[in-house]
């Protein structure tokens, strides 16, 4: 989790301007594991800037996301977005849409990235990787109510 200046230094370095709007929203993608919609970020941030539109979070994702600091992860239903640039996997559960990050297969991950990278002279800016199905709590729930 990134300190409050830490988060200023990282924006500034990608020579992102500022503000307090721009901070607030930066913390409720960068400092989350649970990779917000802009729907969540939005009732993250409305308690301290009740005047914040949804069309400032668009564009502050925008400038984050071209500026390398984040990644969107179109789904079918709304996009979600993430702050681990990492190789790694994303977890996604198919019935609460709940989406985990894990390092399992994070180096299989990378030398598959290095690899076509090498074989295919393609410069890759990032990957993607999404395996579906049940998180624990779901998986539960659905075994539970297959033995009632």
């Amino acid at each position: 989790m990134l300190t409050q200046q830490e988060l200023v230094e990282r924006l500034r370095e990608w020579q992102v301007r500022v503000t307090p709007q721009r901070l607030a929203i930066a913390e409720a993608v960068l400092n989350s594991t649970d990779h917000p919609s802009v729907q969540q970020i939005f009732e993250r941030v409305r308690d301290h800037f009740p005047s914040m539109t949804l069309a400032t979070i668009y564009s502050t994702l925008g400038v984050l996301q071209r500026s390398g600091l984040i990644q969107e992860l179109p789904f079918q239903k709304m996009s979600r977005y993430e702050a681990n640039m990492e190789p790694h996997v994303n977890l996604v559960c198919i019935q609460c849409e709940t989406v985990i990050d894990t390092d399992t297969g994070q180096d299989a991950v990378l030398r598959l990235r290095n690899r076509i990278s090498k074989e295919s002279h393609f410069e890759v800016a990032w990957q993607r990787v999404d395996f579906y199905g049940w998180c624990p709590s779901c998986a539960a729930a659905k075994r539970a109510a297959q033995t009632a």
